[in-house]
């Protein structure tokens, strides 16, 4: 049977066959589409393929969430339409990860604008959060603008989201519903000490972890109890007595203490001598630092190694440094003790070395200076015959500045000394996921230059000749 002229038509035939291609190309794309969709909805198999993982949860949100042996009930405020998809997304992790204990229901604040006031949240705006347990006996609110860490541009002049730090807060709401007890977070007072109030930026992060944060004078100290912290942050008027009795009879039954001082805290003996009873000492030093590496801006700024003790590791594995913007150091005695065992956290370099007259007016290396390494921090507990922790905790950090500085690792390193000093086996801080986009810095103008003939000139003319050639190649086709 003859075939109509139109098909013996050879441009046409070739033209059908790219149009069916693309046909083909187009139906395949779309069925992948409906696929993965269907894999999501029906399996939750997804992958986050953003930068800084956006739409995932970290493992120890994972671990948390299976975890889990009571019921949860999370409220998103949000009208139709305009719902987060970072905060939509995270919930639907959330409640796949444990669907038969995480309840996620959505609520519109505009039709029902009484529903947060039921939980105290007057003032919750659009994506807010509310998190309970069923009897809702307890309640972690979770504003919208609580989820991002701001930073202001000294350029502009105008604040913007750096981190998106959803996670970490709903992680945290959720160990707080779901606490069976509450641990009480003593910080000592009437030794001249820095005070709570002058450490306020530290209770959100403490009570997060189902701390209660307080003020404790020393002649309260018969309230300690073996579940309790206690909080010992740079004194500048000694213990008397009495107190170190208190502080003595409370590490000996099991206590838990994190002591901060400064290379300018005067010698206190009462205080120093709850170190003995550890055959440790505090050395009234500043530490100098003579690796570049190892110090930011100058040598007494110190950036110490970490060390590899659980209260640690989490800003190991978040790739974090601590800085100390000064440091003091501690000495162990060269016979321990076979029930405690101490560990430096946070030490110099070799070629450090310790000040001990802090009225020098010169940093340079003197005699009777400490040589390097020094340990900045050290954290002293009781073991059994197996080296495992047994009873007393304590953790030594030679500054108290330090957690004045919110960024870096240092409140990550703060944190997970307190959840070690809590019984956490896992201490890796949740850390926020960046929102700032990476840019493309010039050092210089040749740079600048090169780069625009690349993308200007050379790319352009790279495709015209390409095309060119296949155009003449196929013009007589």
């Amino acid at each position: 049977m003859k075939m109509p002229k139109i098909f013996e038509n050879t441009k046409l035939r070739r033209g059908g066959a790219s149009a069916l291609l693309a046909l083909l190309a187009i139906a395949a794309a779309v069925l992948l589409n409906l696929a993965a969709s269907l894999l999501d909805s029906r399996f939750g198999l997804s992958f986050d393929l953003s930068r800084n993982k956006m739409f995932s949860i970290t493992e120890q949100t994972v671990k948390t969430v299976k975890a889990l042996s009571q019921p949860v009930e999370i409220y998103a405020l949000a009208s139709q339409g305009s719902e987060d998809l970072s905060i939509t997304q995270m919930l639907e992790n959330y409640r796949r990860l444990n669907p038969d204990l995480i309840k996620v229901s959505s609520v519109d604040p505009v039709a029902n604008p009484a529903f947060a006031t039921q939980f105290g949240g007057v003032n919750l705006s659009q994506n807010s959060l509310v998190v309970t347990n069923p009897d809702r006996s307890k309640v972690r609110l979770i504003n919208y603008t609580e989820m991002f860490e701001i930073a202001y541009d000294q350029t502009t002049y105008q604040s913007y989201p750096r981190a998106f730090i959803g996670e970490q807060k709903l992680t945290n709401a959720l160990l707080f519903v779901t606490a069976e007890t509450v641990t009480n977070a003593y910080f000592l007072s009437g030794h001249r000490e820095t005070d709570l109030a002058a450490l306020s930026h530290l209770t959100p992060y403490l009570e997060a972890e189902n701390l209660q944060v307080s003020s404790l004078l020393g002649t309260e100290l018969s309230k300690l109890t073996k579940d309790d912290i206690l909080f010992v942050v740079d004194p500048q008027a000694d213990l008397s007595e009495g107190e170190q009795e208190a502080i003595k009879a409370f590490l000996e039954d099991d206590g838990r203490m994190l002591y901060l001082a400064e290379p300018g805290t005067p010698e206190l003996p009462y205080f120093e001598s709850l170190l003995d009873l550890y055959n440790v000492k505090f050395n009234h030093d500043i530490a100098v630092e003579t690796d570049a590496n190892r110090y930011y801006n100058n040598p007494t700024q110190l950036v110490p190694n970490i060390g590899s003790h659980q209260s640690a590791v989490g800003v190991k594995q978040n790739n974090q440094i601590v800085l100390l913007p000064s440091g003091a150091s501690f000495s162990q005695g060269v016979v321990q003790s076979k029930k405690f065992a101490v560990e430096a956290t946070l030490t110099t370099s070799a070629g450090a070395y310790g000040k001990t007259n802090l009225e020098a007016t010169s940093i340079e290396k003197e005699e009777g200076d400490l040589s390097g390494p020094l340990d900045l921090s050290l954290v002293i507990r009781e073991v059994d015959e197996d080296g495992n922790d047994s009873g007393t905790k304590i953790v030594l950090v030679g500054s108290m500045s330090f957690v004045g500085l919110t960024s870096f690792g240092n409140i990550d390193f703060f944190m997970g000394s307190v959840k070690w000093l809590m019984g956490q086996s896992d201490t890796v801080t949740i850390i926020g996921k960046s929102m700032v986009g990476n840019t493309l810095r010039f050092t210089s103008a040749t740079q600048i230059y090169v780069l625009a003939a690349l993308v200007i000139l050379v790319v352009p003319l790279l495709v015209l000749c390409f095309g060119t050639i296949l155009w003449m190649r196929r013009r007589h086709l």
